[in-house]
């Protein structure tokens, strides 16, 4: 995204590495079950078709295409809030991108689910004026400090205020 003259990046980012917590505990843990399980078989005597270092093999495969599929999935996603504009754009091969003018945004919040605020990620919505739901929905998923996103668009925002009311 190309600034325009005078427009400032208030945030810029990708979702954060420890909103994967819960992805890596629904596919990670799952992927080292060949393993463990060809493990406990193997203790208790019982032929399980392949050598257990086979079948832990299987689950590093299974763990490495998990550890994959997250870094791709963070790293297709940029979000930037600027002066003028807040813009997401998705994808890697092909591109998908969404932007709103500034003065557009009608409601921030936030949403942190309890394991997202031990971690100090969550989401920020953007509620703006707009018709079609598509188009009005802006959703920054999974980023550090989201509270912090909030308080810097809510600060500038008041201060563009108080300056188009000469200063009050």
């Amino acid at each position: 995204m190309e600034l325009h003259q005078g427009e400032q990046v208030l945030y810029s980012g990708r979702p954060s590495p420890r909103s994967s917590i819960g992805f890596f505990l629904t596919w990670g843990v799952p992927a080292l079950v060949p393993g463990i399980a060809a493990s406990l078989l193997s203790s208790m005597d019982v032929n399980t078709g392949l050598a257990v270092w086979k079948w832990w093999l299987i689950s590093l495969v299974l763990l490495l295409a998990v550890i994959v599929r997250d870094l791709i999935r963070r790293y297709a996603v940029t979000y930037r809030v600027t002066t003028e504009r807040i813009h997401i754009r998705r994808g890697i091969l092909s591109r998908a991108e969404q932007s709103t003018d500034i003065d557009r945004v009608q409601n921030v919040n936030t949403n942190q689910t309890f394991l997202e605020r031990a971690l100090g990620v969550g989401s920020v919505d953007f509620d703006t004026a707009g018709t079609n739901v598509q188009e009005s929905a802006f959703r920054f998923d999974g980023i550090a400090d989201p509270a912090a996103v909030v308080a810097r668009l809510q600060a500038y925002m008041i201060q563009r205020e108080r300056t188009r009311m000469g200063g009050l």
